[in-house]
C-alpha cells in the first residue's frame, strides 16, 4: 500500500502537471493554426466595400501605417489601419469580446451576468480580450486590442505588422483601472485600435476552446503520469 505522504506527493504532481495543461493549452496558436496563411488585404480591396468586414484580416503594403499620435488622434473611426509597434505592454485588463453572450447558463437553469469588463487572470476560456499599450515608431503610446497570437509575437520582439485595424470606443470602466498605467505612459486614451477579427472569432470561438481543451487534457494526462511514475521511482514504490 502506498503511504499517505506518497498518495500526496502524487496529488501535488496531478496538481502541478493541470497548471502546466492549461498554461500551455491558454498560450498554444490555436486561431494562427485553424485560420492558415490568409492573404493581405488591399487598401483599394477595402474601399470597395463595407470596412468593418476587413478588420482583423492581413494588411496589404499599402494600408496607411500609423506611425505617430498626430496621426492616430486624426484617424477616422471608419479609415483602415495598420501599425507596425516597436514594443507592447500588457495591461491585465479585458473587455468581453462581442461574440461572447451577456449571460452564462448553469445546469439548474440559473444565469449569471458575465462583466464587461475583468482581469486577464481570470480569463481562462478566452472570453475578453485584452487591453495593451502599444508603442508608435515615434514611441508615443496608444491602446490596442488583437489577438493574442499577435500580442505574444511583439512580445517575442518580432517585426509585426498588425492585421487591418479601426479606431474603437474606449470602455470607461477599462481605463478607471488602468489609469495609473496610462498616466506612467503619457498613453492617448481617445480611441483604441482594434484589429481582432470579430466574424472569423464568432464563426470559430467553440472549436478554438475545444482545441484549447483538448491540448490541456493531453498535455495534464501525459505530463500526470510521468510525473508519478518518476515519483514512485524515487519513492521506490512498488505497487
Amino acid at each position: 500500500m502506498k503511504s499517505k505522504i506518497v498518495k500526496f506527493l502524487e496529488f501535488v504532481m496531478v496538481i502541478i502537471a493541470l497548471i502546466v495543461g492549461a498554461v500551455v493549452a491558454r498560450n498554444m496558436r490555436v486561431e494562427s493554426l485553424l485560420r492558415g496563411k490568409e492573404e493581405p488585404v488591399s487598401l483599394s480591396t477595402a474601399e470597395s466595400g463595407y470596412y468593418e468586414d476587413y478588420v482583423g484580416l492581413p494588411a496589404g503594403d499599402d494600408i496607411p501605417r500609423i506611425t505617430t499620435a498626430q496621426e492616430w488622434e486624426d484617424t477616422w473611426a471608419v479609415s483602415c489601419v495598420t501599425i507596425e509597434p516597436k514594443k507592447i505592454i500588457s495591461t491585465g485588463i479585458g473587455t468581453r469580446n462581442p461574440w461572447i453572450g451577456e449571460y452564462s447558463y448553469s445546469r439548474r437553469g440559473g444565469t449569471r451576468r458575465k462583466p464587461q469588463v475583468n482581469t486577464m487572470t481570470l480569463d481562462l476560456l478566452g472570453d475578453y480580450s485584452e487591453y495593451f499599450l502599444l508603442q508608435l515608431p515615434d514611441d508615443s503610446y496608444i491602446l490596442a486590442q488583437m489577438s493574442s497570437d499577435d500580442a505574444r509575437s511583439i512580445k517575442a520582439g518580432k517585426k509585426v505588422t498588425l492585421p487591418i485595424g479601426k479606431k474603437g470606443g474606449v470602455y470607461q470602466q477599462a481605463l478607471d483601472n488602468i489609469a495609473d498605467l496610462c498616466r506612467e505612459y503619457d498613453v492617448y486614451t481617445e480611441g483604441i485600435f482594434y484589429c481582432v477579427n470579430d466574424q472569423w472569432n464568432a464563426e470559430h470561438h467553440i472549436m478554438v476552446q475545444l482545441a484549447r481543451l483538448g491540448i490541456g487534457f493531453l498535455v495534464t494526462i501525459v505530463l500526470g503520469a510521468i510525473l508519478v511514475t518518476i515519483l514512485d521511482k524515487i519513492m521506490k514504490v512498488k505497487d
